[in-house]
């Protein structure tokens, strides 16, 4: 007889036992080239001034562009996420590459507020493609290759790349916005990404329905939130609309309490320890440097910048050591405390010489991204990966339209203290008050997990008096003994 309807899936085997995972092997290497040659932007040390510079815009005015590029980042970024679902990871980062490409052309030739404002609407909807779609990518790689304990470190070495390629254009941009100008500088960015759209079509893409992988009950959703076989089936089967494919992924996140609490403490105390960063640029040239001066200035110029690029390497690559040493539950509140500290210096002084401190707040904010990545990546379903992960960046995305409005204003106006002082209050209070929420979610979560994993496990029977299998067969039906009693086969050992 036939077995139900709705127990299908459970009965179709797992698509990885049709999978060659040899296959798979070459997208961790790839994915590094991808990260690796799209982080490499020697526009990037310039961009602010530029901006400033070049364009005579003030560092409020800055601040209302990047705004609207981070709205257009929230409209896009759960829509481009469930796209990725839907069609493809390796798609999704192919046009995100492009539409830098495209981007940064615009971005070079505007001689108007509008023309800029443009390319930073196309640029922000290539950061949705990119968001959610290469960490969903490279998880589901290594289910495939039955490796997801190596997330983290894999993860922090390709966004680790992706910032030392960040380092490197930062030492090359200064000097060649001083030989180059700003608008050829900022061209030979675009020839870079048309390269990194290259190298994402060059990856292979695994399989996106959870149907496709094994069951794993210790890192799947929530009991409360998680799907059946029967459900998971016809959700891969009904081509669900990206409208409806964006609604179920807020509805995941919406039940799955841990990840409700971890998605706004992660995005806001990114957002807060990423300003500095963001800010070096304005931070350097109120003391006097401009790097079209000189040879030596662009030299100088991107020096000063490097550090800061540094530390975000470092939190990269010192995520996965830190979640091994301390676990998913201290990580987070270490990371608080010590960016936090960091920050206080910028708050109460105004010297050149604290780009160190804005080193040291870069480590903080580059750690956060990959932890959160892997702790969302274990509880969320394979077909609602890539939309989860975009909605983190999408709140991320409210975080820095906000922030930048807020902050960016007082450093104008007022001075740089006053505005990392602001950073500082807001990361004590919003993220101090949501990490709390989130810490108890998980620990009731944990708790749950335990208890129904401690049911589900059977329990062990009774031994038999004597093994079967050392009680040979009695064709007579005399259960092994002669009609005295004594033993029919006397040569095999009672282990009574």
């Amino acid at each position: 007889m036939s077995a139900p309807a709705s127990d299908s899936a459970s009965a179709t085997p797992s698509a990885l036992t049709r999978l060659d995972p040899r296959l798979f092997q070459r997208n961790i290497r790839v994915y590094y080239l991808f990260m690796a040659s799209t982080g490499f932007m020697i526009f990037l040390p310039v961009w602010i001034i530029y901006l400033m510079d070049g364009r005579g815009l003030s560092l409020t005015e800055v601040g209302v562009i990047e705004s609207f590029f981070w709205l257009t980042v929230i409209i896009a970024e759960v829509p481009t996420g469930a796209v990725a679902d839907r069609f493809g990871r390796r798609i999704s980062l192919a046009l995100g590459a492009i539409l830098f490409a495209i981007s940064t052309v615009i971005f070079s030739l505007a001689d108007g507020f509008s023309l800029l404002l443009g390319s930073y609407l196309v640029m922000g909807l290539g950061m949705t493609l990119y968001s959610g779609a290469g960490d969903a990518l490279l998880y589901d790689t290594l289910r495939v290759l039955r490796r997801t304990g190596e997330y983290e470190r894999h993860a922090g070495r390709a966004h680790g790349l992706f910032f030392a390629a960040m380092v490197l254009a930062t030492a090359v941009g200064g000097p060649a916005a001083y030989l180059l100008g700003y608008t050829a500088t900022i061209l030979v960015s675009s020839a870079l990404f048309l390269a990194s759209a290259v190298a994402a079509m060059l990856l292979r893409e695994p399989p996106r329905r959870e149907s496709d992988f094994p069951p794993d009950p210790l890192h799947a959703a929530p009991a409360n939130v998680r799907h059946t076989a029967s459900d998971i089936a016809q959700h891969e089967a009904s081509g669900v609309p990206i409208l409806q494919e964006m609604t179920r992924g807020f509805g995941v996140v919406w039940r799955n309490r841990p990840i409700r609490y971890l998605i706004p403490f992660a995005a806001i105390t990114t957002t807060l320890f990423g300003l500095p960063h963001f800010m070096a640029q304005p931070y350097v040239a109120q003391h006097g440097l401009n790097p079209l001066d000189g040879a030596v200035d662009g030299f100088v110029w991107s020096a000063l910048l490097i550090p800061g690029q540094i530390g975000t390497v470092l939190g990269m690559l010192v995520a996965a050591r830190l979640i091994a040493r301390l676990g998913e539950r201290r990580s987070f509140p270490a990371i608080l405390v010590y960016g936090s500290v960091c920050l206080i210096p910028l708050a109460i002084w105004n010297h050149l010489g604290l780009l160190g401190a804005i080193f040291m707040v870069s480590i903080a904010q580059a750690a956060i991204r990959p932890i959160t990545n892997g702790y969302i990546n274990r509880r969320i379903t394979s077909n609602q990966r890539a939309t989860v992960l975009s909605i983190f960046s999408l709140v991320h995305g409210g975080a820095m339209s906000i922030a930048v409005l807020a902050i960016l204003p007082a450093a104008d106006l007022i001075s740089f203290p006053v505005a990392f002082g602001i950073a500082f209050l807001a990361v004590v209070t919003l993220g101090a008050g949501l990490w709390l929420l989130w810490h108890l979610a998980h620990r009731r979560d944990q708790t749950e997990r335990i208890r129904r994993w401690s049911i589900s496990v059977p329990k062990p029977q009774a031994p038999q008096s004597r093994p079967q299998a050392l009680q040979p067969p009695d064709p007579n039906g005399r259960n092994g003994r002669n009609g005295d009693g004594s033993a029919l086969y006397p040569n095999v050992q009672n282990l009574d």
